[in-house]
């Protein structure tokens, strides 16, 4: 029997090998397996092996080299190909990707595993139907496979049957409770459909299962309920809309001088009927459901609204959203309302809810808005001429664009002086160094367990 230069037989040190590479000791793995190719170059389970360890380790080129030597030595291997196959996947070499499947499956028909990752390539390429037939032969071949009964969730989703994806994510889990991935995809599938309080389950036992599932974390932050919470100030609270605002809003939305300056666009004339059971259907829904959060701003002392103030076009993928603010009562406006309700937003936005940016659009005969932009420490990026028609179609109207960074944000000059004075603390400060970490590390804080 042939023996390594370690003295041990070939089989034995394969085996090693093998077992190094499944208990995601690669570097071991490799090293053994290369030990076996000093002696016996032509062996291919080990040239197999070895290419496996350098595509999960980005080697493509190795990888690729020490597939097709494992096939030229043994073309009977339907597993040689399928691999191969998934690594030219990765590679994103589609149709080689394809075709190696598919030789896979001409030597064995029953292969689960070459059925679905031929399933993984089609959902890459958004062949959603030939993807679901993929997975669904796998599954018949085993139906224990938790990986193809993930990837038939990820494929029904995008077919826009989330309730049916549920069902596979659930029987995936309930086959490998410890899977993050199936916990983060039906957290989303719970999402799309509404179940916000299952889906935040599903984030946090992603997050517990792998703690730096960063993906899983930001899914857990969209959906958050610190989102709906009120902002507390010293002399201002800002609260979500609610139907008990209508006749407030109707008044702002009628005011044409304070419209002007603060959105164009709203409908003026809204019945207060109406405006109601608008107002009372949205406040029923999560920020992440709406795309947006309005806040009414509250005169602590009174309880009497003084203004409104808006993200909106909220993108939780770039975490981006557009800042809005505004006191329709010109008595409002030099009392330093509008400084301490914006210094709130700054704060949700940046350390409660981790955006990254906030921009604001500021028409250009608001002179003073954009004063104030720039001077608390946005930066124009842009001037737009005539960029939009005003609703009654009379003029084109010229924008500022404005934004603001976490980074601009964390590093601003004025903000903590404005803040210890209107808030009583350095909002630009995150509450914890773990907090610091984590957001200079652009990842969103971790959610409770």
């Amino acid at each position: 029997m042939t023996k390594s230069s370690t003295g041990i037989s070939l089989p034995t040190l394969l085996q090693t090998a093998v077992q190094c590479h499944q208990a995601g000791r690669l570097q071991e793995a490799e090293k053994h397996c290369l030990q076996i190719c000093a002696v016996a170059p032509n062996l291919p389970d080990a040239l197999h092996l070895l290419a496996i360890i350098y595509a999960q380790t980005g080697r493509y080129q190795a990888a690729n080299d020490n597939f097709s030597k494992a096939i030229d030595i043994d073309p009977t291997r339907a597993d040689f190909y399928s691999n191969y196959g998934n690594a030219l996947w990765e590679q994103n070499r589609i149709e080689e990707a394809i075709h190696y499947c598919h030789r896979s499956l001409a030597l064995d028909a029953n292969r689960a595993e070459a059925h679905n990752i031929l399933g993984n390539v089609y959902l890459s390429q958004n062949r959603l139907e030939e993807a679901v037939i993929s997975f669904r032969k796998a599954l018949g071949i085993n139906p224990k496979y938790v990986h193809a009964l993930n990837n038939l969730g990820n494929a029904l989703q995008k077919l826009n049957q989330a309730e049916d994806a549920v069902i596979h994510y659930r029987q995936a889990l309930k086959l490998q409770e410890n899977y993050p991935e199936a916990h983060n995809n039906l957290g989303q599938a719970l999402k799309n459909l509404g179940r916000l309080d299952e889906a935040r389950s599903h984030f946090r036992s992603a997050i517990k299962f792998r703690p730096d599932f960063h993906k899983a974390a930001q899914n857990y932050l969209e959906i958050d309920p610190a989102w709906i919470k009120p902002l507390d100030g010293e002399k201002l609270t800002l609260r979500r809309y609610s139907e008990d605002d209508a006749e407030y809003l109707h008044q702002c939305y009628k005011n044409n001088t304070f419209m002007t300056q603060y959105n164009h666009y709203i409908p003026r004339h809204q019945r207060i009927e109406d405006l109601a059971i608008k107002l009372r259907e949205t406040n029923t829904k999560h920020p992440c459901q709406l795309k947006s959060v309005d806040w009414i701003i509250f005169k602590k002392a009174t309880d009497q609204p003084a203004g409104i103030a808006n993200l909106v076009e909220i993108q939780f993928h770039h975490r981006r959203a557009e800042f809005l603010i505004g006191f329709a009562n010109p008595e409002h406006h030099n009392k330093s309302y509008g400084l301490e309700a914006t210094l709130l937003v700054l704060d949700y936005a940046f350390n409660r809810v981790g955006l990254n940016k906030l921009t604001t659009v500021v028409y250009s005969d608001n002179a003073f808005a954009q004063k104030n932009s720039l001077a608390l420490g946005f930066v124009q990026e842009s001037y737009l001429r005539e960029q939009i028609m005003e609703p009654n179609g009379e003029k084109f109207l010229n924008l500022y664009g404005n934004g603001m960074t976490l980074n601009d944000f964390r590093n601003n000059k004025r903000i903590p002086k404005l803040s210890w004075r209107l808030l009583g603390r350095d909002i630009t400060r995150p509450q914890s160094s773990e907090d610091l970490k984590l957001y200079c590390s652009g990842v969103t804080r971790m959610p409770p367990s």
